[in-house]
């Protein structure tokens, strides 16, 4: 139970997030004004640096200033060279003098080197800063998770370093080890868990730790990781049993725990008899039964709104907050209500930028300021932060859902490019998520795992890789659903350029071994990793079916 000095220091922490909370909403009334403040921030991060001079950035003064110095670029474009000359340790690369980063965000790109996002001192207070924004207004919200535990998934911050010995790694695992002690107490997980190798031993070790605590809610990036902690405790349940019992922590692959872990476990027999009570009533071990959770944190927007019925089935009807657009580069939205993948513009985070969805294949595409869009268009985005990148392209595609006061509300559809056109369709993983969805409740089925690949004939068709229980009427239904949801997809088949999709049943390890694959292919951590929905290259899903035979 919380003492009085946690209640204490807890109503000190939420007068002061109140307080940042209100300068948030203010914010959003005059957006022009907040944008100049981070523009003037981000600029002083590179100020004297190389790229600064190559780009003559020191007479910027305005954000119109800034479209006239240089055009928006990529990582790969723009960013690489500089970043890999601080990654060797010249940081007047793209930081200013004296300034050297935290840590490198490791994140997946376009192309097979993976992206490092330098992390400075005031990039971790914007990005703080947000989830404390986020943070506030969610348990505003349901006042009853305040002062109870928290899972939470985390990284390991330093999972490799830099040849002048920076970490690089997951900026969740810096926060996690940074945040203030108030809050940390509250985790059910030390960060020292990310150093587990295993994955699923990772998420035990996590569960574990959580299982016999008043846990209040549950967040993570990625649904899918929340999924997993669920059915790794479940199908460990006699082990995780066990461990309650004993006070223990088993598992599987022999990792050596840190003593900061095992010390918190304490024996708890009235623990592991109501566990073993509660599987035995329900046949599962599962944490909508031994938790009274308030609400879930993970992202439910784009393609990831097919994982919300399987994340009821695990942890209940309670209510789901998206965390916002969110990348290594830094926050993009923060969302303020439940259910919803759409919220303002975090517009103390960094400059924004929007290229209207008809430019983006442009050379040099046309950008408009926040104030200059429209509801219901929708645009890609680009950013200027104090990570030291400036008129970057983030490649997430967002569409405008509505307003508070100038500011625009956002919610992420796709990453761009993610969009196959076989015959001309322009097929988004945005449709193709909302089709599954409806195709799996009018054939009253459980929404599972599964991927549509383009296949070369005569015509092109599509080929549903899903879980080989899934009736053989399904591909019919969500091809009805696409017709739908996309009109050219629908002119396509009815002309007979489109064929019929094809169902390929695959077996019950097939998107796990599909998962260890396009791992060990992109070099991305577990916690990272977003497989696709929605293949865009005939050649891509080159060997699956012989994966879904073993």
């Amino acid at each position: 139970m919380p003492s009085v000095v946690d209640r204490l220091l807890a109503r000190i922490a939420f007068h002061h997030a109140r307080r940042v909370y209100r300068r948030f909403s203010a914010s959003l009334a005059n957006p022009r004004i907040q944008q100049q403040v981070v523009l003037k921030r981000a600029l002083a991060v590179v100020a004297g640096s190389a790229f600064e001079k190559t780009h003559n950035l020191a007479g910027v003064r305005t954000i119109d200033d800034l479209c006239r110095a240089l055009p928006p670029t990529t990582f790969d474009d723009g960013f690489r060279p500089y970043i890999e000359r601080l990654f060797d340790g010249d940081y007047a690369a793209l930081l200013a003098p004296k300034q050297r980063p935290l840590m490198f965000a490791a994140s997946s790109g376009t192309t097979a080197k993976r992206k490092l996002i330098p992390v400075t001192p005031a990039f971790v207070r914007d990005y703080r800063k947000g989830w404390n924004t986020f943070g506030l207004k969610l348990l505003a919200d349901h006042p009853r998770a305040i002062l109870r535990a928290i899972l939470q998934g985390s990284g390991r911050f330093d999972e490799s370093l830099s040849r002048d010995g920076v970490p690089c790694g997951a900026i969740t695992g810096l926060l996690a080890r940074t945040q203030k002690p108030i809050v940390r107490r509250f985790y059910v997980g030390d960060p020292e868990l990310a150093r587990i190798g295993n994955p699923d031993d990772r998420y035990y070790a996590l569960m574990r730790c959580g299982i016999a605590r008043d846990v209040a809610f549950a967040i993570t990036a990625n649904p899918a990781t929340l999924i997993r902690f669920a059915q790794v405790v479940n199908a460990r349940g006699d082990a995780v049993i066990r461990d309650v019992r004993d006070g223990t922590l088993t598992l599987e692959h022999d990792e050596s725990l840190p003593a900061a872990v095992t010390r918190r476990l304490k024996p708890n027999p009235a623990r592991a008899t109501e566990l073993e009570r509660l599987r035995s009533r329900h046949g599962l071990l599962r944490p909508r039964d031994f938790w009274k959770l308030e609400f879930l944190g993970c992202w439910i927007g784009g393609s990831l709104k097919h994982y919300l019925d399987r994340l009821a089935a695990w942890y209940g009807p309670i209510p789901v907050r998206d965390i916002g657009l969110l990348a290594s580069e830094g926050r993009v939205t923060i969302p303020l209500a439940d259910g919803s993948a759409s919220g303002p513009l975090a517009v103390g985070a960094a400059c924004f930028e929007f290229i209207p969805i008809e430019s983006v294949a442009e050379p040099v595409p046309e950008t408009l300021w926040p104030w200059e869009l429209e509801t219901g268009r929708e645009y890609s985005v680009v950013l200027t932060n104090t990570a030291g990148l400036v008129r970057y392209r983030l490649g997430d595609i967002v569409r405008v859902t509505d307003w508070i006061a100038e500011t625009p509300m956002l919610e992420f559809l796709h990453r761009e490019g993610r969009v196959a056109s076989v015959a001309g369709e322009k097929l988004t993983e945005d449709q193709l998520a909302a089709a599954i969805r409806t195709a799996c409740e009018r054939e009253n089925v459980e929404t599972r795992e599964f991927l549509l690949a383009p296949q070369w004939a005569d015509p092109p068709f599509y080929r549903l890789y899903a879980d080989h229980e899934v009736p053989q009427s399904l591909p019919a239904r969500l091809d009805a659903e696409l017709c739908r949801q996309n009109e050219e997809y629908a002119s396509r088949r009815k002309s007979s350029r489109l064929g019929e999709i094809q169902l390929f049943a695959a077996s019950p390890t097939f998107f796990t071994n599909l998962d260890r694959r396009l791992l060990e292919k992109r070099g991305a951590s577990a916690e990272q990793f977003k497989r696709p929905l929605l293949l865009t290259r005939y050649d891509e899903d080159r060997g699956f079916i012989e994966l879904g035979k073993n």
